[in-house]
């Protein structure tokens, strides 16, 4: 056997490997014996097949599956014996390889082409200058908030007269389309909710109805949705699929919500333990609340503005027809050369970053380990200011913690958050962006335009 390492370009070269029937021969030869030793043939006793015959039926694949393992072999071997810093894979060169008679297979050379990883250095510095935006909620946010919890928190009373967001219980009677009590038609008892309702209009003409008002509607127009038809009329949703007439409802109860009460006892309710005692306070812890909940929000366009920046100042070049070629390859039942082609950019930075964050990975030694995750999962299960566990506790929820670590997508998943976590952290450390407080509002429009 011989192997040659032909450069064909900056980050290019064709490997080629020479073969010879002794390179192979004897392990045929004894593949097909073991084969000898195990056929079964009518007209002969187990094992006792001539060669010649077993050799015939088995020769070629034995040769093909031999030469493949010594081709994979030589390839892998000569690839970490020079320590080759390769890009994607090994491609066959089908066009310089020539096609293989494996029942008369002899001497042979194969062309596999390589692409060689880029060098580059990866600048982590403050003069990236990569902004991290600390996103504020907005005094209208955490008044909206407020006003929600409230209505959630409520209590329901019967009222006299329909407001919006009102709930409206009623009896439906059936009409003719002449706008007649239909016959035999349908008479139900059902609910219309105002706050669902997106038509402002019929919003509209329920407000001010009182119990005992008569109004004119065609609950197919109110909504196309069955489920939301069957809900409002009282009925089965496969009843409700094929009703397309006008109602008249009358208006039997109201029920509104009515926000809870902004007192200390409420304010408990939502934050225990912090002695809230006024609405500003409440406002305030909110706002606190909410901000801190957008840092993943923050986190996330750091990193992308981040990747950009690195990935600009790394300046990496691709052997970019190899890359084509080698996505198409790997991917054929996925990827076609004008996928490629129209998206390579994408692919291309994808690549780029992929190099770097193994880079980083190897210079910083990033990693996760499976106790790290694994104690995400206990996590789960350690109660907020319990204080420390007794033995029974901690060996309960470690076995608990061992059956979701056997889920590998949940265990994978927290790994990749974990790993994305710290490669952040080693960023921000080593750029120390400019913090810049925004608005929520201020920050969705930024994200969005970028």
């Amino acid at each position: 056997m011989n192997i040659e390492l032909q450069k064909t370009g900056d980050l290019t070269a064709t490997l080629k490997i020479d073969l010879t029937n002794a390179d192979y021969q004897d392990n045929v030869t004894k593949v097909l014996k073991d084969y000898q030793r195990k056929a079964q043939m009518p007209g002969f006793r187990p094992g006792k097949v001539p060669f010649g015959l077993t050799k015939k039926m088995y020769g070629q694949a034995a040769t093909a599956d031999e030469i493949n393992k010594l081709l994979s072999d030589a390839l892998d071997n000569y690839i970490r014996e020079n320590d080759l810093q390769l890009l994607g894979n090994p491609l066959a060169n089908t066009e310089k390889t020539d096609q293989v008679d494996f029942a008369e297979a002899g001497d042979m050379s194969f062309y596999f082409d390589l692409a060689m990883a880029p060098t580059f250095e990866v600048t982590l510095s403050p003069e990236l200058n990569i902004p991290y935006y600390n996103v504020e909620a907005s005094d209208k946010m955490a008044t909206d908030y407020l006003a929600d919890i409230r209505q959630k928190q409520g209590e329901m009373s019967e009222v006299e007269t329909v407001e919006k967001n009102d709930v409206v219980n009623g009896d439906f009677v059936e009409l003719n389309k002449d706008g007649s009590v239909k016959a035999e038609g349908l008479k139900t008892s059902g609910i219309i909710n105002t706050a669902l309702l997106k038509d402002e209009a019929v919003v509209k003409s329920f407000v001010g109805l009182q119990v005992g008002s008569t109004i004119t509607i065609k609950p197919s127009e109110i909504t196309e949705n069955n489920t939301d038809k069957a809900t409002m009329l009282g009925i089965e949703p496969e009843a409700a699929e094929d009703i397309n007439s006008s109602f008249n409802f009358t208006v039997a109860t109201i029920s509104r919500m009515n926000p809870a009460e902004l007192n200390e006892e409420f304010f408990e309710k939502i934050f225990p333990g912090e002695e809230i005692k006024t609405e500003e306070e409440m406002l305030a812890r909110i706002k606190k609340e909410a901000s801190q909940s957008f840092g993943t929000e923050s986190d996330r366009k750091f990193f992308n503005d981040a990747l950009e920046a690195i990935i600009s100042a790394a300046n990496i070049t691709l052997p970019d027809e190899f890359v084509k070629r080698w996505l198409v390859e790997t991917n054929p039942e996925k990827l076609t050369a004008e996928d490629v082609e129209r998206d390579y950019e994408g692919y291309g930075r994808s690549l780029r970053w992929q190099l770097i964050e193994n880079k980083l990975v190897t210079e910083h030694n990033i990693g996760v380990s499976e106790e790290e995750v694994k104690d995400v999962f206990r996590g789960y299960f350690r109660r907020p200011g319990s204080g420390e566990m007794d033995d029974e506790m901690k060996a309960r929820i470690d076995s608990i913690a061992d059956s979701f670590m056997k889920n590998k997508e949940d265990a994978g998943r927290i790994r990749n958050q974990l790993f994305e976590k710290k490669l952040i952290d080693l960023i921000k450390e080593k750029v120390q962006p400019k913090q810049e407080n925004l608005s929520y509002e201020e920050f969705v429009k930024l994200a969005s335009t970028k």
